[in-house]
């Protein structure tokens, strides 16, 4: 039987007042236990899909964010990478300067400017987002160097899914001591910004507006373990680029590669949802590096000759960063009928 785990406030705070009055020299955290079980209605915003939402099983919680709330995400720990907001449609092109006052319109030729549209016909755009898969591998931004000199200046396209089209923009990154330096402007602009942005290795990214300087967006590194989200995706196409096309997909499912979370995919024909126990997991290849192993799989469909559609065939199984696993099932892509509204459930089936 599932059993639905609720803690209150009050509770929480009582028997943190209990363990202090029992030993005041020695007080111990309160441990509150990891959600058993439920099901998650994602907040996803409605049918224009505009936000990127981030869940967290161990606690049963969901934050949905703005998908165009965000321009650049600036990596922490030992790495000095800078990604683009691959939710939106963002691409970036590299230019031969170091000098970003030298840089305008003048310099973003027809046929580059179409190499900054993500669709199915631009066979090069793979080289101008991030690795949909693992986007720290193979940015569309060049790791940011050592010597300031070999740092380019790179147009960026924001991207006009979840946001109006906006004006073109230019950048510049470089590294200041453990951290970053800034620049950008309107591609047509004759001045720049220059900001200074310092690494928080309690999160996976240190986010960036254009309009509003640093702002949230990922809950901390290991809160939370799936996110369903809109944004650049992958597909193998031999006429492309590197054998691969980038575009754009709704109802894509990522998990945190970077805060220790993995998946691992299970056929129903392999063992139903419902059978599957702790033992069964102990078989299981998880997948810890590539963040698309959900990615669309858990939904078909969509083209022009049937409605997209939940893939009743499987399930998957979420490792989170203290090794608690859990089974998550997709139930369907709307609420009343509306897109941007899916909603699965999950099980405890191994706790730490």
């Amino acid at each position: 039987m599932k059993q639905y785990r609720f803690l209150s406030l009050a509770a929480l705070v009582a028997g943190a007042s209990f363990i202090s009055s029992c030993n005041d020299d020695d007080p111990k955290p309160v441990v509150v236990p990891p959600s058993e079980a439920g099901l998650i209605e994602v907040d996803g915003g409605g049918a224009a899909y505009p936000n990127t939402v981030f869940i967290d099983l161990s606690t049963g919680t969901q934050t949905a964010v703005k998908r165009e709330s965000w321009d650049l995400a600036f990596a922490t720990g030992s790495d000095f990478k800078v990604l683009i907001n691959g939710t939106t449609g963002a691409m970036a092109l590299a230019t031969e300067l170091n000098d970003i006052s030298m840089v305008s319109e003048a310099n973003l030729s027809e046929e580059d400017a179409a190499k900054l549209i993500l669709s199915f016909t631009n066979v090069e755009g793979i080289l101008h987002v991030d690795d949909p898969s693992m986007p720290i591998s193979k940015p569309a931004i060049s790791a940011i160097s050592t010597a300031e000199g070999d740092n380019k200046v790179y147009i960026l396209n924001r991207g006009t899914s979840g946001a109006e089209e906006r004006p073109r923009k230019k950048i510049r990154v470089i590294r200041k001591g453990d951290g970053y330096t800034l620049q950008h402007a309107d591609l047509d602009a004759t001045e720049f910004t220059s900001v200074d942005i310092s690494k928080d290795n309690e999160q996976n990214f240190v986010y960036f507006s254009f309009e509003n300087g640093i702002v949230e967006v990922e809950p901390g590194k290991n809160a939370w373990d799936i996110a369903w989200t809109a944004g650049t995706s992958s597909t193998p196409y031999p006429e492309a680029t590197n054998g691969t096309l980038a575009y754009f997909f709704q109802d894509l499912v990522i998990h945190n590669i970077y805060g220790s979370t993995s998946v691992a995919e299970v056929l129903a024909a392999d063992i139903s949802y419902e059978a599957f126990t702790e033992g069964d997991a102990l078989g299981l290849t998880f997948n810890s590096s590539d963040r698309l192993a959900i990615g669309s799989n858990w939904r078909g469909g969509g083209g022009p000759n049937s409605a997209p559609a939940v893939k009743e065939d499987r399930y998957y199984i979420v490792k989170d960063a203290d090794e608690n696993i859990y089974k998550v099932r997709f139930l369907s892509l709307t609420k009343d009928g509306e897109r941007g509204k899916p909603s699965f459930e999950y099980e405890l089936v191994k706790a730490e």
